[in-house]
C-alpha cells in the first residue's frame, strides 16, 4: 500500500476518533470515567505510546490528573503527585502561550522538562501537546508521547490533535459544570433540610391572652442562621421569653442555636428566676460550643397579673420600650457577659412594670447593624426613630421595624440574621 494511502487511512481513523470524542461529551457524566476515556481514544486513534492530561491548579501550576500507557505511568490516586510549575516544560509553555506544539525530539528542545520523565520512569521521544481552554478559561494541557511505528509526530498529527484538544476541553468543562450543578443542588437540599429542622426549634405559635399580645419575626441572612427566640407559658401567671444570637452565621451557628434552645427548655421550670436560669444555662454551654462560639441572649419572665417583667441580659442588645405618648426609649441595664465564654456567669436581674399600651421590643443585632449601600448602619437611634409613634398592636411594631429596616438597606444583602420579638399589655 502506498505511503500516501496509508497516511490518508490513518487520518481517517483520527477523524473518526474525533467523532467518538463528541459522543463521549454527551455519554459520560462522571469525571472518573471521562478523563481516562479521552486519553485512551487519543492514544488509539493517533497511535501513541502514552497520553497524559494535566489540569490547572488554583495557583496556575499544572498537576498530572490522568495518564494512559507507558507501562509505569502513575495514575491519580496512588499517592504520587506530579506537578509542573507554570511556564516550565512543554506543557507549561503550551499553557502559557495557548498554542499547540509539536516536538520532534524532546531532549533536543530546551523547553522540555525531563523531571516528569524521571518521576514517571518513562523516556519521551516526540510530543504532541495541546492547550485545553474553554471561553477563555484555562483548563489544562493534553499530551501524546511517542508515536507507534514512527520516529516522530508530524504536522498532520498536530492539526488533528488540536481539534481533539478542543473537543476534550469542551467535554471537561461541560462535565465540571454538570458536577457543580449537582453539588449545588445537593447543598441546597441539605440547607433546605437544615432550615426546616432549625425552624422546627422555633415556636410555631405564641401565647394568646386577653390582656397581652405577642408577635415575632425571624429573617436569617443565609439559609440558616444563629438567631433564636421563644415564648414559653409555664403557668396561668408565668410566661418566659427569650431572644438570642449565636456568634457567626450559617450551619455552625444553626447547630449551636438548636443546642442552646434545647438546653434552655430543659432548665426552665415554674418559679425559677431568670438570673438563676441564665447562670445554669451558661454552665451547661460553657466548653461545649463549636470552636469557641458564644451566645448573647435576654431571658425574661412575665407575671401577667402584675404586669411585671423580670429579665437577665447576657451581652445582648438593650431592649426598647415604646411609650404611651408615641415616644420610644432604650432600656440600658447592666448586662452580664455572653453565654459560653466562662464557667461562671455573674448575672444581674432587672425588673420592669409595664403600662397598658406600652410595647417591649427585643431584637438581635441584625437590626441595628443593618447596612445600606454606603455602609451606614441603621444603629439604635435609627431604630428608635422608626418607633416614634403610637402602636395599637404588636404586629404594627414589627411592621414598622421590618419596613424601616428594608427601606434603610434597600437592595443591599442583609449583613446578619434579624429576629424581632415584641409584647405588651392591652
Amino acid at each position: 500500500m502506498p505511503v500516501e494511502t496509508q497516511r490518508l487511512e490513518q487520518l481517517l481513523e483520527v477523524y473518526k476518533g474525533l467523532v467518538e470524542v463528541s459522543a463521549l461529551i454527551n455519554g459520560i457524566t462522571n469525571s472518573g470515567e471521562l478523563l481516562p476515556a479521552i486519553l485512551d481514544v487519543a492514544r488509539r486513534v493517533i497511535k501513541a505510546e502514552a497520553a497524559s492530561l494535566f489540569l490547572v491548579l488554583p495557583n496556575g501550576d499544572l498537576e498530572l490528573a490522568n495518564a494512559s500507557g507507558g507501562g509505569t505511568l502513575p495514575f491519580p490516586g496512588n499517592g504520587k503527585k506530579i506537578i509542573v510549575p507554570r511556564g516550565r516544560g512543554i506543557s507549561g509553555w503550551v499553557l502559557e502561550h495557548g498554542t499547540p506544539l509539536l516536538i520532534p525530539d524532546a531532549y533536543e528542545d530546551p523547553r522540555f522538562y525531563p523531571e516528569v520523565d524521571r518521576q514517571m520512569g518513562f523516556r519521551t521521544r516526540s510530543i504532541l501537546c495541546a492547550p485545553l481552554t474553554r471561553n477563555g478559561k484555562e483548563i489544562g494541557v493534553l499530551q501524546l508521547l511517542n508515536p507507534i511505528g514512527r520516529t516522530r509526530f508530524d504536522e498532520a498529527d498536530l492539526d488533528a490533535f488540536s481539534a481533539y484538544g478542543n473537543l476534550a476541553a469542551t467535554a471537561i468543562d461541560k462535565l465540571r459544570a454538570t458536577e457543580r450543578q449537582i453539588a449545588q443542588e445537593r447543598i441546597d437540599q441539605e440547607f433546605a433540610l437544615a432550615r426546616e429542622i432549625q425552624t422546627s426549634f422555633l415556636p410555631h405559635t405564641l401565647p394568646e391572652k386577653d390582656e397581652m399580645e405577642f408577635h415575632a419575626a425571624y429573617h436569617p441572612a443565609l439559609n440558616v442562621g444563629g438567631d433564636f427566640y421563644d415564648v414559653i407559658e409555664l403557668g396561668p401567671d408565668e410566661i418566659f421569653f427569650v431572644i438570642g444570637d449565636v456568634s457567626g452565621k450559617g450551619m455552625a451557628a444553626a447547630l449551636v442555636m438548636a443546642q442552646s434552645l434545647s438546653i434552655l427548655r430543659l432548665i426552665l421550670k415554674p418559679g425559677i428566676a431568670p438570673v438563676s436560669a441564665v447562670a445554669r444555662w451558661n454552665t451547661m454551654l460553657s466548653g461545649h460550643t463549636i470552636r469557641g462560639m458564644f451566645i448573647t441572649a435576654i431571658l425574661g419572665r412575665i407575671i401577667p397579673s402584675t404586669r411585671e417583667v423580670e429579665f437577665c441580659n447576657a451581652g445582648h442588645c438593650h431592649p426598647l420600650l415604646t411609650g404611651l405618648h408615641g415616644d420610644c426609649s432604650e432600656l440600658k441595664f447592666t448586662t452580664s457577659p455572653p453565654l459560653g465564654l466562662m464557667p461562671e456567669l455573674p448575672g444581674r436581674a432587672h425588673t420592669l412594670r409595664m403600662n397598658a399600651g406600652e410595647w417591649l421590643v427585643l431584637f438581635t443585632d441584625g437590626l441595628v447593624e443593618s447596612f445600606n449601600a454606603q455602609n451606614q448602619a441603621l444603629d439604635t437611634q435609627g431604630v428608635v426613630r422608626l418607633l416614634n409613634g403610637k402602636f395599637a398592636h404588636a404586629r404594627e411594631v414589627i411592621d414598622a421595624l421590618e419596613c424601616g429596616e428594608l427601606a434603610h438597606r434597600q437592595q443591599t444583602p442583609p449583613h446578619d440574621d434579624l429576629t424581632l420579638l415584641v409584647f405588651g399589655f392591652k
